[in-house]
């Protein structure tokens, strides 16, 4: 991938933005079951606004966590399947979401990482999902919000194991200028997947936008980047609410930074809206 592309915003955000109430564990992915026609209408704001690249809305949807919300096996596997399609448009491309274990937790975590769960147990909690999403046929697998350079392994082997040849990325959650939320330097992360097979580039997302430039130069030379920042607040995820003031999520002058240090796709993700991709699209055309 050599040109630069716009990719999405929070599908959260467009979802509260439509008078949607997201307060279960499963987040915008109860939506699945409940409203799908929601999510569709809220991805296709964001393909209006200008995305080339939108992501599904399986980042929530595990087996353990909708388990507990008294799904069935199935009831899964067709909430995967249907994000994926509730995603297709037009000269639009599909990633389909693979949240962290952490987001299973639906407590922080991927924003602390540390689990303390060995690659094997990872693999094993990602891997149905994962089956089914790559099985589901996305142009991409965003692998994001990744806090661990465990978990990404863990992510790139079952990859291996599955033979899958969709590309993808993985993309960390980041915490300072250097750092992934685990406290592991981003450079440290980067050079821990840059070679996998199918890799198309290492991610930033969830991250506030005034950390992207130097994590970026910190691990310059060792990968494309894809970048898609939230508005800068912090998660609450005791009540689940960002705090914190709204910032203007792109600025010119950060966003030629960021294409500069090989940023190849753009986008945003929490607290990020159609009308903010519409604004950047209009950044990365001028």
């Amino acid at each position: 991938m050599t040109s630069l592309v716009l990719l999405d915003g929070g599908l959260s955000t467009a979802l509260e933005a439509q008078g949607a109430t997201l307060n279960t564990s499963l987040w915008s992915g109860e939506l699945l079951r409940t409203n799908p026609s929601a999510i569709r209408s809220a991805h296709q704001a964001f393909v209006e606004a200008g995305a080339k690249i939108v992501i599904t809305s399986s980042y929530q949807i595990t087996y353990p966590g909708c388990a507990a919300r008294g799904w069935s096996y199935d009831e899964t596997a067709a909430a995967l399947q249907s994000s994926t399609e509730l995603a297709r448009f037009a000269d639009v491309k599909v990633a389909a979401s693979v949240g962290p274990y952490g987001a299973y937790l639906a407590d922080g975590s991927e924003y602390r990482g540390n689990y303390g769960l060995s690659i094997e147990e990872l693999k094993e909690f990602h891997r149905d999902r994962l089956r089914i999403l790559i099985d589901s046929h996305p142009d991409y697998l965003a692998c994001e919000t990744i806090p661990e350079i465990t978990e990404a392994r863990a992510i790139i082997e079952l990859l291996a194991e599955f033979g899958s040849t969709i590309p993808f990325w993985i993309s960390f959650s980041c915490t300072s200028a250097t750092e992934i939320s685990s406290g592991e330097t981003f450079a440290a992360a980067v050079a821990a997947v840059a070679a996998a097979p199918h890799l198309i580039g290492v991610g930033i997302n969830c991250t506030s936008p005034d950390l992207i430039s130097a994590l970026l130069q910190s691990a310059q030379g060792k990968s494309a980047f894809i970048v898609y920042p939230n508005s800068g607040r912090e998660w609450d995820a005791i009540n689940k609410r960002w705090l914190g003031d709204q910032q203007t999520v792109f600025a010119k002058g950060q966003i030629e930074q960021w294409k500069s240090l090989g940023a190849e796709i753009i986008g945003g993700c929490c607290g990020v809206a159609p009308s903010d991709i519409a604004v950047l699209g209009e950044m990365l055309r001028a």
